[in-house]
């Protein structure tokens, strides 16, 4: 597999996994550089948990934001990610990432989604 140090994440990402040795907790920094959410700082938490790729993993967004797939709590409705857990966890974040700096008004969040 490729060292963390190896990820081609976009330029407006930055992940952190403040135990190097825990790479099932982490999160993700995303600064849009366009659309909607240009100029904003939005952190997101990621828990994978042991029935990955099976079970999609935890993600909160930790900054307040309006988006049609957070709630006001932080949670990201899961339905965006579920097509994803068959793919590595870094693939799942960036889907997170894609969705997060879109604020497409036009996905909303689908409440069977939530975990």
């Amino acid at each position: 597999p490729p060292d963390i140090n190896e990820l081609n994440l976009p330029k407006t990402c930055e992940i952190d996994f403040s135990d190097q040795d825990d790479l099932l907790h982490f999160r993700l920094l995303i600064c849009p550089d366009e659309g909607f959410y240009k100029g904003g700082k939005f952190v997101f938490s990621f828990k994978v948990g042991q029935g990955y790729p099976h079970d999609p993993p935890k993600v909160k967004c930790e900054t307040m934001v309006y988006h049609p797939n957070i709630d006001l709590e932080g949670n990201v409705c899961l339905n965006i990610l579920r097509w994803a857990t068959a793919t590595p966890g870094v693939a799942t974040a960036t889907s997170g990432v894609t969705t997060a700096e879109s604020g497409s008004p036009f996905a909303p969040r689908d409440p069977a989604g939530w975990d």
